[in-house]
């Protein structure tokens, strides 16, 4: 058999994840997640199905045929499956998903690799791998995403008692983000299963289980971090999100297609256009941080103005509860599909991968025969 883009695709995807979780086709769109290409790399002893049917791992035969296209990824300790550390690798594995199908490259093996790129992303489970690297021992953060001059720090909650301890993972992440140099400002990313989940787990009802010394809840814990944060689910409407945001100039391109006059007032600095003398907010990248700031510049200049907010229709509903929990309901919700999207930004949509037989960078084919 000779490998085929498909395949290698899978292939590089159980290598970074370590364990890539069963019924992707289901979540995402993609053709190389498909059945039949599982099927076909179980057959050759590639990879093989984990005893709790919940994911996939590469086999040493597996390994060693990415070895030879030039991937390299080191093999993961023996595992308990039942032990919460397995789970969080499957959300782990959702969220590199979700980034490499947004068309960011996901594959760098140290963060200073990614001083050479515009946008570029590493796993803290590759920057633990390095043994020439300072451990990362007691962080939750998934790893370092650049884009241009920001570097986006991602933490997948599950639960509103997901904690973390702020000043040691502000002190680690920051050492890495120097590491990728250029970047100017440090920003989180909270991701999970849904948009809706993750707003309830940042703002839950009660106080929750007692923590260890030092841990604060998520919810607490982004406030002492100091930084903007984003929601960002790792879903096909996480992929959209991640798309606009790696896009140069994003909200100025999507302000000025909506008829925004987009010239800077210092007064409206985190606004993104006016129209009719209406202030916009593009918030498609579901800054909580900006959207509030840009929401009390309006009301500092006329309390009587009634702004806009763009966003996706699957952020609507959690908008709401932002503006009701931020007193700013006076604000008019208006959301941009998918469609009208790609037309502002026809980079979004990504050439599929053509199924043809893989060749490494020397000319060769991997043929399993040989």
């Amino acid at each position: 058999m000779i490998f085929n883009m498909y395949e290698h695709e899978l292939m590089k995807l159980c290598g970074i994840c370590r364990y890539l979780p069963t019924g992707l086709l289901r979540k995402y769109d993609a053709p190389y997640l498909s059945r039949s290409v599982i099927v076909g790399l179980q057959k050759f002893g590639v990879i093989k199905t984990q005893s709790d049917k919940g994911s996939y791992k590469l086999t040493t035969k597996g390994r060693d045929y990415l070895a030879e296209m030039g991937f390299e990824f080191s093999d993961d300790i023996r595992m308990d499956l039942k032990r919460p550390i397995y789970k969080r690798k499957l959300k782990n594995a959702f969220w590199n998903i979700t980034l490499s199908l947004a068309g960011i490259d996901i594959y760098h093996s140290r963060t200073r690799e990614l001083a050479e790129k515009d946008v570029g992303y590493v796993s803290s489970l590759v920057i633990r791998a390095d043994k020439c690297t300072k451990v990362l021992a007691g962080t939750k953060f998934l790893g370092i995403l650049k884009i241009f001059n920001t570097a986006y720090i991602p933490y997948c909650v599950e639960n509103e008692n997901t904690s973390i301890i702020p000043g040691y993972e502000r002190e680690i992440y920051r050492s890495q983000a120097e590491a990728a140099k250029g970047i100017k400002e440090i920003r989180v990313i909270v991701t999970g299963e849904t948009l809706e989940e993750l707003w309830n787990h940042i703002h839950p009802d009660s106080q929750g289980e007692k923590l260890l010394w030092g841990m604060k809840r998520i919810g607490e814990a982004l406030e002492e971090l100091g930084s903007e944060y984003l929601l960002v689910p790792y879903t096909c409407d996480g992929v959209m999100q991640l798309g606009f945001l790696k896009s140069y100039r994003n909200r100025e391109r999507l302000a000025k297609a909506l008829g925004c006059e987009t010239t800077p007032n210092p007064q409206l600095s985190d606004c993104d256009g006016i129209l009719d003398k209406t202030p916009y907010i593009i918030a498609i990248d579901f800054n909580v941080n900006r959207i509030i700031r840009a929401l009390k510049q309006i009301e500092r200049i006329d309390k009587s103005i009634i702004p806009k907010i763009c966003c996706l229709p699957f952020q609507k509903s959690t908008m709401f509860k932002l503006l009701k929990l931020y007193g700013c309901q006076k604000s008019i919700v208006m959301t941009v599909n998918k469609n009208d999207i790609y037309n502002v930004f026809p980079e979004f949509k990504k050439e599929p991968v053509e199924n043809r037989p893989y060749v490494t960078e020397e000319g060769k084919y991997i043929d399993t025969n040989t």
